[in-house]
């Protein structure tokens, strides 16, 4: 009876490290996030991104998945690996131990968390702007709307962006605590910042959001029918069909360049334009290349230019399953902070980015991964749920080094 006591102990601090490391981990993410909104380049970038890696795979090695969960991390982590070797980027690599490390983690609690770290650097760097400390207060723009204001966070798209998805993530978190008025105020809150930064995309989807929240709130019918999870994911593979049919066409070719690239403020001209025509189709591979390396708005277009095709399918897939997971976890606010994520991404690649803290989806897919890839774990409580761990780094190391017995 003392040896198990002694093994459960043993298992419980490991446990206990693991979750230390995923916060820290976390936390040092969050920080890097803010720290690349600003004007300073961050010379121990990498660096950084090592130690949340090595911090996230010690939270993985002391969780317990079944065997089934292994199995699909070890495909995940072959896939990111063979995508890593073909294009010199580790980011999904890092992307799989990220989301695996959120098993048995409270994914409101992170969700808050990145809220209240992100608000406190951005007003930070705003406030070191507005005093000339540090930081530029607006840009004059190449275009036609001239002089924007940027706040302190590097481009007035990305300062309404931050916005946007701050209050994405706000009515994510407490939806159930907001009345009609709440909703009012975001709006006049975007009207009033959309007027110096004049961020048209970014309004859109702030109201997109504001509508669809509101229809969850007061019409609680509609979180819970069918039909609008599966528009939802028509919706995501139609902006990446649109996405696929935009990096067909050459540059100056096709009703794009006319019509949808002058709405879309010319993101369609300024990617082909690009030193070897950027993320045009003619660009894209199985798994991407090392020269792939362009930089442009359109999000699911640079997904698949970055990573390669394979990966940003697989990708897209467990999208559309995430968003399915919502609906049978009848998490109707998670489903829209999933949703308005997957649209604003086929226009901005603010989600499709080497930050992983910046992406809000993410934490619900470490979240729920382990309820796509095998439901009838979610279903066994207890005991029986127990049984269905077959192997976690607590018990291989009780299981080679047994601890002494005590002598009575």
């Amino acid at each position: 009876m003392e040896t198990i006591t002694a093994e459960k102990t043993w298992e419980r601090r490991l446990r206990q490290a693991g979750e230390v490391c995923f916060w820290a981990g976390l936390f040092l993410e969050l920080l890097i996030v803010v720290a690349e909104v600003s004007v300073w380049t961050n010379p121990w970038e990498g660096q950084l991104f090592r130690l949340t890696f090595l911090l996230f795979a010690v939270k993985v090695l002391c969780s317990r998945f079944s065997l089934r969960e292994w199995l699909w991390l070890l495909f995940f982590g072959i896939l990111a690996g063979i995508c890593y070797l073909c294009s010199d980027r580790d980011e999904a690599v890092r992307l799989v131990v990220f989301c695996a490390a959120f098993r048995d983690v409270d994914v409101k609690k992170a969700l808050k968390l990145a809220f209240f770290v992100t608000l406190s650097g951005c007003l930070v760097l705003v406030f070191l702007a507005a005093f000339g400390i540090y930081g530029n207060m607006y840009i004059i723009d190449d275009g036609e709307r001239g002089l924007r204001y940027t706040f302190g966070l590097g481009h007035p798209n990305a300062c309404y962006c931050l916005f946007w998805a701050l209050t994405v993530l706000g009515i994510c978190l407490w939806h159930a605590r907001m009345r009609l008025w709440h909703y009012g105020l975001i709006a006049l809150a975007g009207i009033l910042l959309f007027v110096p930064t004049r961020s048209r995309t970014g309004i859109l989807f702030l109201f997109f959001t504001l509508g669809l929240s509101l229809l969850l709130a007061y019409c609680r019918k509609a979180g819970e029918a069918k039909l609008l999870y599966v528009l939802g994911i028509a919706a995501l593979f139609a902006c990446v069909a649109l996405s696929v049919w935009i990096a067909y066409y050459e540059p100056y070719q096709g009703p794009f360049y006319t019509y949808i690239d002058r709405f879309i403020t010319g993101r369609i001209t300024s990617m082909n334009t690009l030193e070897g025509g950027g993320g045009r189709l003619c660009n894209w591979s199985l798994f991407s290349g090392p020269e792939n390396t362009k930089y442009f708005d359109l999000g699911y277009v640079r997904l698949f230019y970055w990573y390669g095709i394979l990966p940003g399918a697989v990708y897209v897939i467990l999208y559309a399953l995430l968003l399915w997971e919502c609906r049978r976890r009848r998490d109707a606010f998670g489903f829209m902070m999933l949703l308005s994520i997957a649209l604003y991404t086929m226009l901005e690649a603010h989600f499709v980015s080497v930050y992983l803290g910046r992406n809000y989806a993410l934490f619900l897919m470490g979240a729920y991964w382990g309820g796509i890839v095998d439901h009838r774990r979610e279903k066994q409580k207890g005991g029986n749920a127990a049984k269905r761990y077959v192997w976690h780094l607590p018990g291989m190391l009780t299981g080679l080094f047994p601890l002494p017995e005590k002598k009575g």
